[in-house]
């Protein structure tokens, strides 16, 4: 994790609403692992629901704005 990195949403990567893919972006680790941790956090039984949480961080957590917009062609350029 580097001090210039934020917390965003990974809408690039994501498979539900791009929490998983964020998070590891932000702490530098695969992407699966992350998905895999959430996963198995949600059949742990914890005082604070990981569904819940997950929830949470998918209306807390911006879009990343740097993402890039893909037609069948290949990237639009901006502009």
């Amino acid at each position: 994790m580097n001090s210039n990195n934020r917390l965003f949403r990974n809408m690039n990567q994501r498979v539900i609403g791009g929490v998983a893919a964020g998070l590891a972006d932000y702490f530098g680790i695969d992407i699966i692992l992350m998905r895999v941790l959430f996963v198995l956090a949600a059949f742990i039984p914890i005082p604070t629901h990981i569904v819940l949480l997950y929830i949470i961080l998918w209306i807390v957590m911006p879009k990343n704005p740097l993402r890039i917009h893909q037609t069948a062609t290949g990237p639009n350029p901006q502009g």
